[in-house]
């Protein structure tokens, strides 16, 4: 900006020598009322183009500003939550199976999703190798034993997970959890969710002390009632039922 004053005044000055010379003509000699007028445009307008050179400056900076203090800031990109079926669809097979840990308990499901109970299959405890052949835009797919399913990916780490301490498990589980309900559990092959949840009776239904029709009957439970299931077989529930453990037949639940 100093540059563009002091160009405007070596402008003037230079003017006012040619006006003081009278170019060439005799110092004595009157200037024509003409070439007055004409070196006082030159000045005006030598002095409006400086002005106007500075305003463009000053407006572009003021754009400039402007633009850089409303422009958006990047939207974060969050997680899309995606049907089961949708999951499914964008589900990609990894052309090599890779070795994950369990980062807590996580339940195995058959679909990828939680919003049904009688999708849980089986389960992973903490510290736990996965083998994990894939992967959906939430989940992994996981295989184990004989089958595969899907564990969502914050229930898995890349680093290895210190499992849990019998101290930690036996606080976590509870007083309901007995030696006599972990005997059976081990004879029967009783598979425990990592994450219980609800299930309600379809009709009214025996709890027995094992998963078996042959097993003793340690209580009924009317249709509709809301229980805690624990785990599973094949054919049966491991529920809690107002504090007592048993287990219920599946074709018994809604």
């Amino acid at each position: 900006m100093k540059k563009k004053m002091l160009s405007l005044s070596a402008v003037i000055a230079a003017v006012l020598a040619v006006s003081l010379s009278g170019c060439g003509q005799r110092t004595d000699e009157p200037v024509p009322e003409t070439q007055k007028a004409t070196e006082t445009e030159v000045v005006t307008e030598a002095a409006t183009e400086e002005i106007t050179e500075a305003q463009k400056v000053t407006e572009k900076e003021t754009e400039t500003e402007v633009q850089t203090e409303t422009e958006p800031a990047t939207e974060a990109v969050t997680e899309r939550d995606l049907t089961s079926d949708e999951e499914m669809d964008e589900e990609e097979a990894y052309p090599a199976s890779i070795t994950m840990y369990a980062a807590d308990d996580v339940n195995i499901r058959s679909t990828p999703d939680t919003e049904t109970s009688d999708n849980v299959i089986s389960s992973f405890d903490q510290g736990e190798e996965v083998t994990v052949i894939g992967e959906t835009p939430g989940w992994y797919v996981v295989e184990k034993s004989e089958f595969s399913g899907y564990v969502r990916k914050d229930g898995l780490s890349d680093t290895a997970v210190e499992p849990k301490s019998p101290e930690e498990r036996a606080e976590q589980g509870g007083s309901s959890s007995g030696s006599e309900t972990t005997s059976v559990d081990l004879e029967y092959n009783v598979q425990t969710y990592a994450e219980s949840f609800t299930i309600q009776l379809g009709s009214d239904a025996n709890l027995r002390s094992a998963p078996s029709s042959d097993a003793g009957i340690i209580g009924t439970i009317p249709t509709d009632t809301v229980v805690t299931a624990l785990g599973s077989t094949d054919e049966w529930y491991k529920v809690d039922f107002d504090g007592t453990i048993g287990y219920v037949n599946r074709n018994l639940i809604m």
